[in-house]
């Protein structure tokens, strides 16, 4: 009788204990994914081209900050989901390799990152208010003129918007397999619902009807290529993947590889 009473308590002691692990994660996931750098907003910025700053409300109380920089001559125009750390003020680099395309680039800071305001709790309002931006940026650009391009976590973002529309094509560098297969890396035992930002771009790809290309980092210590090249599986014919050697995954744009690729894909129509 004893020993099945000390069962019991030990059984209902493990039970609150993973229920206790359970809500946990599910509260503290901003914090071990986002690491947004937050700026004031009469911070100026000092890039050296044309560009002006430009203003979203998705929903009351929300205001979605991006930089709009301007090509000489524009072909169309490349929305660029960054990751998850810092903000649009940033190296100017990523942002010329487009420009010097002939593409208009817009630059968009998710909520709680840079001059945005608003609080990010689930996909919705994370992937939401990049979709409200693409559906704006239609006004002034022509749907099949629009580059949907996602580094890291705005990989995931990039693909969600990219098979809700149809943009002219969808570039990623160094993305994940999904936010839940993340989640099964580390915590397999903890039940994939607690993921409030799945962002399954698995699934995604499989909606997407035009030209996917993928980026991964040989070398990716953050996000480990031998789990997110199974993204390829899901690619269809006329898409293209390279594995850049050597690669981490920071910096990547300014790989050698990926820019003489880049400027051929940009190019392509």
């Amino acid at each position: 009788m004893k020993k099945r009473k000390l069962l019991t308590y030990l059984a209902v002691g493990i039970l609150v204990a993973y229920t206790g692990i359970c809500i946990y994660f599910y509260l503290i996931q901003n914090t071990i994914i986002f690491r947004p750098s937050q700026l004031d907003t009469n911070e100026s910025y000092s890039y050296n081209f044309k560009f002006e700053e430009r203003w979203f409300e998705p929903e009351k109380d929300v205001r979605i900050h991006a930089i709009h920089a301007f090509a000489d001559s524009s072909r169309g125009l490349v929305i660029y989901f960054h990751g998850n750390r810092g903000s649009n003020r940033t190296n100017p680099t990523k942002i010329e390799l487009f420009l010097n395309n002939g593409y208009d680039v817009l630059y968009p800071d998710y909520r709680e990152y840079g001059k945005s305001t608003g609080e990010l709790w689930n996909e919705e309002d994370l992937v939401g208010d990049m979709e409200f931006i693409f559906d704006e940026m239609e006004s002034e650009y022509r749907e099949e003129d629009i580059v949907l391009m996602g580094y890291s976590l705005g990989t995931g973002v990039a693909a969600q918007v990219a098979a809700a529309n149809d943009p002219k094509m969808l570039i990623m560098w160094t993305p994940y397999y999904s936010m839940v297969d993340m989640k099964d890396a580390q915590f397999s035992f903890l039940p994939d619902f607690l993921v409030r930002y799945p962002l399954r771009t698995d699934l995604a790809l499989q909606q997407i009807e035009e030209p996917v290309y993928i980026f991964y980092a040989e070398e990716d210590e953050v996000l480990p290529v031998e789990r997110s090249i199974r993204l390829t599986d899901f690619l269809k014919e006329g898409d293209e993947h390279y594995v850049l050697e050597n690669q981490r995954h920071g910096w990547i744009y300014r790989n050698f590889e990926l820019v003489e690729k880049m400027n051929v894909i940009l190019n392509k129509n």
